[in-house]
């Protein structure tokens, strides 16, 4: 099960009606239970969030160092090799 239908699930499960009127994600949208954890991650309609992107962008989880790190590898690897060659 996905995070999101976990939390579809808990959304139907506390506050879907069926005597109301709308589907459970239309009545979950129009939840106003703002306390609650998972108040923001609620399903919405994305017809009515035209500023929504299709998913995050996704961030390093590490300090950016990686080609520096390659090209110093590269390099000791080169003066490696040239120091070999010439003891032949």
């Amino acid at each position: 099960m996905t995070r999101q239908t976990a939390i579809n699930e808990k959304c139907k499960e506390c506050l879907y009606d069926p005597e109301v009127e709308g589907t459970w994600r239309m009545q979950a949208e129009a939840c106003e239970l703002i306390d609650c954890a998972l108040w923001e991650y609620r399903p919405k309609s994305r017809s009515k969030r035209p500023n929504l992107v299709d998913s995050a962008s996704v961030q390093p989880h590490y300090e950016g160092n990686q080609g520096q790190v390659i090209a110093e590898g590269l390099q000791e690897r080169d003066q490696y090799e040239c120091m070999r060659l010439g003891d032949l």
